[in-house]
């Protein structure tokens, strides 16, 4: 508990540098673009077991740049510690550039969850589809590349998932990645699991991998690992 108390108020101090955060609900952090709340524990979809918030980011579309939702990275803080023990000494600014380490988030060594929020009202399809944009050639390099196969078939179940008239602002996504399983909720309907590594990397290699959708949000959703890992400063 401590160490999560640790984690909040670095957090907070990152995402609100200018003022309190007064409009964020308690053990919650604002993501400050899009003030979307976001709970410093989650749950799991399906099942019982929590994981710790180390920051979000926002998915913007077009030159405009509107938002059109905010995402955050969860892990499983025990698991997490294990394997990253050699960052542990590391700010957020260094984890920022360090391709190293987000090299090894996506090894999917430990447990990891995506939390997507609406910030605006958005077809299914359209969220269909831009996930599939994504995430198609991605599971194909898993199956060239990776020795991952059966992505694409997992695809096209994950697409389904998405089979609603529109995702309504505050809709909430959550996908969660565990030894090559996802575990997905959709506006709260918890979805069958699907047993695909290759659709698991795709999938966080989209907002972690050299290609990601968000250079920035790739940047800020490694700010609570420092405290994570070892209780070090969130900046340098």
């Amino acid at each position: 508990m401590k160490r999560v108390l640790c984690i909040l108020t670095a957090l907070a101090a990152l995402a609100q540098p200018s003022r309190a955060q007064e409009a964020a609900p308690e053990g919650t952090i604002l993501e400050p673009s899009s003030k979307v709340p976001f709970p410093v524990q989650l749950t799991v979809p399906g099942h019982s077991e929590q994981h710790t918030f180390t920051g979000a980011g926002v998915r913007t579309k077009t030159f405009l740049k509107v938002k059109v939702y905010a995402f955050g990275l969860y892990v499983d803080a025990g698991a997490a510690r294990a394997t990253l023990g050699n960052f542990a000494n590391l700010t957020a600014r260094d984890l920022e550039e360090n391709e190293e380490f987000f090299g090894r988030l996506l090894e999917m060594s430990f447990p990891m969850t995506l939390r997507l929020v609406m910030t605006r009202d958005v077809g299914g399809e359209d969220m269909a589809d831009a996930f599939e944009g994504a995430l198609r050639p991605r599971v194909q390099q898993a199956a060239a590349e990776r020795d991952m196969p059966g992505g694409e078939e997992a695809l096209e179940q994950f697409r389904t998932y998405f089979n609603v008239e529109e995702m309504t602002k505050e809709s909430e996504l959550v996908f969660t990645c565990s030894g090559g399983t996802l575990m997905s909720s959709v506006r709260g309907e918890v979805k069958p699991e699907l047993d695909s590594p290759a659709l698991c990397w795709a999938l966080f290699d989209v907002y972690l991998g050299k290609k990601r959708i968000s250079g920035d949000g790739k940047k800020k959703v490694v700010h609570g690992f420092p405290q994570l890992l070892g209780g070090g400063e969130s900046t340098d």
